[in-house]
């Protein structure tokens, strides 16, 4: 979600609203007005209009503790989350990585329904002991508890993006051992419930309905979610084959650290390597990139040796030569670096950028 505002920060999570969200937040707020003036025929203009908006905020405040409940779970099994963003749906949690465990899976995915019925059980509770003292209260009360209601059975519909189709996942996963195939049921079921939603929104907003619409759309979105998250998962599938060091172009040879940065066996391997880097031999081994080396003061870089500029391997980017492709895809999103050095044996072999990711996918792609 690029399109957000940003409205800082909340136990260290980046919060941010998508511009979308503007637009259900005004229909939401009129949906509201609406009902409460069929419900409350003497309430003033002011005060309908008053209750609508009050409600809707506290609405999406719901949907942002859903929300945050996913991101500190995730937190919690040192899963880093990048932010929340409120959109025209609803919400998203941006978590690095998936899951590595079943059970990880399971409780991230589980928090979020079990936070919106706890919270529509003690809005009930509230509602049964004070609603009855104003019909404002009253209206507020009953609407939010049965908006958390809502948002927690449906996010429990056994179908992927949903959180019921992740917690599916986790079982099938837990149950057989097997990834790919927990992840395809969840998408197939997921698409299915976005069929049915579309086809149902659709019949129902022919019998007259308005609302029958929202259905619809919700269901159009869920269907295209899962189908988009079904290729990329298909192509996941197919790298696993691939290791992070297939993608590494050309053989890279270490250079000795006494080495001047401006000596001709240097500048001939940062030509050979396309400008991307050098790797300098040790212990301690480092990294000395092309983008160092324009940075570096000219008058020092006369007569600077690679290994007083280098930037030590301890603090570099780095993975196993070994590791699945998808590994430096999701080590490169999680810290925004856009080149990696890979290591075998505890010795940098070469650097990787994402564009040589990317390359290797596209060809996989083309081979399928």
């Amino acid at each position: 979600m690029d399109a957000s505002i940003r409205l800082g920060k909340i136990f260290g999570i980046p919060l941010g609203i998508n511009y979308s969200w503007l637009i259900v937040f005004v229909l939401v707020i009129f949906l509201m007005s609406s009902n409460f003036q069929d419900m409350y025929p003497r309430w003033s203009d002011e005060s309908r209009w008053a209750v609508a908006v009050l409600t809707a905020v506290l609405f999406f405040v719901s949907v942002l503790l859903h929300e945050l409940s996913h991101s500190l779970v995730a937190l919690a099994w040192g899963i880093p989350v990048k932010g929340i963003t409120l959109f025209i749906f609803g919400g998203v949690s941006q978590l690095a990585h998936d899951a590595q465990r079943p059970l990880t899976e399971f409780q991230v995915s589980v928090v979020g329904p079990v936070t919106s019925l706890a919270l529509a059980l003690l809005l009930w509770v509230a509602w049964e002991l004070v609603g009855g003292y104003s019909s404002h209260l009253n209206a507020v009360l009953f609407t939010l508890f049965a908006i958390n209601l809502s948002l927690g059975i449906f996010n429990m519909l056994p179908g992927f993006p949903l959180d019921g189709g992740r917690v599916l996942r986790a079982g099938i996963w837990g149950a057989t051992g097997n990834y790919w195939l927990a992840t395809r049921l969840a998408l197939h079921a997921g698409q299915g419930i976005g069929i049915i939603m579309v086809a149902g929104g659709i019949f129902w907003a022919l019998t007259g309905s308005f609302q029958a619409i929202w259905l619809a759309l919700v269901g159009g979105f869920l269907l295209y979610v899962a189908t988009v998250n079904y290729r990329q998962e298909s192509v996941r599938q197919s790298l696993r084959s691939y290791q992070v060091q297939d993608a590494l172009c050309g053989v890279w040879h270490p250079l000795p650290g006494h080495l001047p940065a401006l000596s001709h066996e240097a500048l001939m391997a940062l030509f050979v390597t396309g400008y991307t880097g050098l790797l300098v031999d040790g212990p301690p081994y480092g990294i000395v990139t092309g983008r160092q080396l324009t940075h570096v003061n000219q008058r020092s870089l006369q007569t600077a040796t690679l290994a007083e500029i280098m930037t030590p391997l301890s603090a570099f980017p780095t993975i196993d030569a070994e590791a699945p492709i998808f590994d430096a895809v999701e080590l490169m999103d999680e810290t925004g670096d856009q080149l990696i050095a890979l290591v075998k044996d505890g010795r940098p072999i070469g650097l990787l950028n994402r564009v040589e990711l990317l390359e290797l996918i596209r060809k996989s792609r083309r081979r399928r």
